[in-house]
């Protein structure tokens, strides 16, 4: 097989894709369902965020796939020549966007000039509508967003009395709220880029350049972060019930079979988990494809987590580490200010405004994509619970396979797609165990029937004294034994203070920050979900680590410093050196 199902031609005008940035939003192969449905009107949002923000002409990202990502064998890719074309028009380097997004890699495609990539209008539109932005106290359309969506998660019909037509109207009604808040995502997240670029140059010039990541980080009111504090109350019950803590030591399966007619601790227990899905059940491990699992779907994943979080200590509450983190920022930000010059202290006071405000309306727009995700999540899954009680799969999920344009007749004829969907499902597991390309830079490079299997990438571990680079997101050293954990819903072994090394995180993994002591991540970038939420719970965060979950294994000790980038291993267990 040389491609899959969804796959797309790379642009002729952007040629260059990257997986940087990609695998934290979409880590597995795309669902066939999840990208004609969901992105396919997503990109549409994009498209109208990054025309109306000033950084293309609308006929320049016409059509009905506008370039700014990819897809090939079924991975989503990031459109590298786009990110670089954006970050000229709003003043800045190829090399400058490349270091940010990719970090210094030998194998970054070279970028080639394009007559038609300066544009002196449309920086002066995006530079526009980023000083206008910048001078903005809050994001009030993004508050109103999720204020709406909010409602339509409160008055969701009852799905199981719809009938199967009604379930795809259902799902298709919501996708103009699907463009509306990948619209908005696009909008938050080029100004919560300039806080950070205006401040980090002021802390090296006062050789401090450390000191960024502590600006910016104890923000507060960071919805990626938000779950924590839930699950968190969640695990305190756990710890003061002797009831509930006898359970917990039984298994989640055990758990959750309790929840069920329970009483006393157990029912006040369940009361409250009700009341956290209801809240937060939109989260979830790969939550922008309708085809995974979000907390609402599968509630044992959020059992499993309090599990975890309930071994550690009353002081690392969410809250705790809120008022140190904030201490620690105003402290510090009292100290870069008046070391600065006085006419440069206003420059600094934008930088501080511009990361206070559009970092958290950043996280904040990401949440609303989630949560109109998982409204069509929801409906298309009890479109596939039918499916599965007419024995046509084994999944609700499996009904994702399905394309966009094929809904309509599998509705009229469900039988007729059961083979069609047993196939794609097998080819779709051999996409899993493929290692796509970090670039894709050239046609000859979607050719999948020439990837790599994970299983035979030939990376090997590292040895006592190797150090491993990548960008420091969230400042400290810390010290301690390696966790590596690939799926949070796996994540059994995670013990109190040892490093969680994890090939991506989003808000499925956020828990597991408050029982890590640091985390090292493989992809990522500043501004990504693994760095904003180490920083709201005050962990050192090494991101961008190539392979770093193959190179890394458990047990062995390693140093990890969120300010310099790096990871060393200072210890390998005698199993593993021989």
């Amino acid at each position: 097989m040389k491609s899959w199902i969804t796959d797309g031609r790379r642009s002729e005008r952007l040629p260059h894709y990257t997986r940087a940035n990609a695998g934290e939003t979409l880590p597995e192969p795309a669902s066939p369902l999840g990208w004609t449905l969901v992105w396919g009107r997503g990109l549409q949002g994009w498209r109208r965020g990054f025309v109306g923000f000033g950084i293309y002409h609308e006929e320049e990202v016409a059509g009905p796939w506008p370039p700014f990502a990819g897809m090939f064998g079924g991975y989503f890719y990031l459109n590298l020549s786009h990110m670089r074309l954006f970050g000229i028009r709003m003043g800045q380097t190829a090399d400058q966007i490349d270091t940010a997004f990719v970090g210094q890699r030998s194998d970054t495609p070279v970028y080639v000039a394009h007559p038609e990539d300066e544009d002196a209008e449309l920086t002066a539109k995006a530079g526009a509508t980023v000083q206008r932005m910048l001078g903005q106290s809050g994001f009030p359309e993004a508050d109103a967003d999720q204020e709406r969506l909010r409602r339509i998660r409160r008055e969701r019909p009852d799905l199981t009395q719809l009938s199967a037509a009604e379930l795809v109207a259902h799902a298709r009604s919501l996708l103009d709220e699907v463009e509306t808040t990948f619209q908005r995502h696009v909008e938050s997240s080029l100004p919560a880029s300039v806080g950070p670029a205006i401040l980090g140059p002021l802390c090296a010039g006062l050789d401090r350049p450390g000191a960024m990541l502590d600006l910016i980080g104890g923000l507060g009111d960071v919805d990626s972060a938000s779950p924590s504090t839930g699950l968190w109350a969640l695990s305190r019950q756990v710890v003061t019930s002797a009831e509930l803590t006898a359970l917990f030591d039984r298994g989640t399966a055990a758990v959750e079979r309790a929840l069920d007619g329970a009483s006393g601790d157990v029912k006040a227990f369940r009361d409250a988990f009700e009341e956290f899905l209801a809240a937060s059940g939109d989260r979830g491990p790969n939550e922008w494809d309708i085809h995974a699992l979000s907390w609402e779907a599968a509630p044992v994943q959020v059992l499993a987590l309090v599990d975890r979080i309930r071994h550690s200590p009353d002081d690392d509450s969410p809250a705790a580490r809120h008022r140190r983190l904030t201490e620690r920022r105003e402290r510090l930000a009292k100290e870069i200010r008046d070391a600065l010059p006085e006419d440069v202290q206003p420059v600094f006071d934008a930088g501080m405004h511009a990361s206070q405000v559009w970092i958290p309306a950043r996280e904040r727009t990401k949440a609303n994509c989630v949560t109109v995700i998982n409204e069509i999540r929801m409906a298309v899954r009890e479109l596939g619970r039918r499916g599965v009680g007419a024995g046509l799969f084994a999944e609700p999920e499996d009904v994702m396979m399905l394309l966009e344009s094929e809904l309509d007749d599998y509705v009229a004829d469900p039988g007729r797609f059961g083979p069609v969907i047993a196939q794609r499902l097998g080819e779709y597991a051999g996409l899993r165990e493929l290692e796509p390309p970090f670039f894709v830079a050239q046609d000859a490079q979607t050719a999948i029937d020439t990837w790599p299997r994970r299983s035979e990438d030939g990376i090997t571990s590292a040895g006592e004294g190797d150090v491993l680079t990548g960008v420091g997101g969230s400042q400290g050293t810390y010290t301690g034994r390696v966790r590596v954990v690939t799926d949070p819903a796996s994540c059994e072994a995670l013990e109190p203070g040892e490093v969680l090394v994890a090939p991506i995180t989003d808000a499925a993994w956020t828990p597991l920050f408050l029982v890590a002591g640091a985390a090292v991540v493989d992809v990522g970038a500043l501004n990504s979900h693994a760095v904003v939420v180490c920083r709201e719970l005050g962990i050192p965060a090494v991101i961008s680590v190539e392979g770093g979950t193959r190179r890394l294994r458990d047990g062995m000790v390693i140093t990890v410093d969120g300010t310099k980038g790096t990871v060393s291993v200072d210890g390998v267990p005698a199993a593993l050196a021989i």
